[in-house]
């Protein structure tokens, strides 16, 4: 294998494990999501009409700020204007001298 086809072949591999890594955060957080909405919807009034509910979704570096209204419907949960607000989290590193 020459020098060019290892380096391209390294390359692919790297661009590979940074998409499978993100991909996984991502599916991971929408995973966070889908459950802790199950548990919000489990523990609504069925009988208030539509409610409205906000959950943060950390992920270590930032967090998702979710907020929806939510309502069942002839037996059914129904949502409506469910805005999602990703903020980034602020760090300030103090050195000493």
């Amino acid at each position: 294998m020459s020098s060019r086809a290892g380096s391209a072949l390294i390359a692919v591999l790297i661009v590979m494990a940074v998409l499978g890594f993100l991909w996984v955060g991502d599916w991971v957080l929408r995973l966070t999501d889908e459950m802790t909405r199950d548990r919000l919807i489990q523990e609504a009034d069925p009988f208030e009409g539509w409610q409205p509910i906000e959950y943060v979704i950390p992920d270590g570096v930032s967090e998702r700020v979710v907020s929806l209204k939510l309502a069942n419907v002839n037996g059914q949960w129904m949502v409506k204007d469910r805005q999602v607000v990703w903020r980034a989290k602020v760090v300030s590193h103090s050195s000493k001298s």
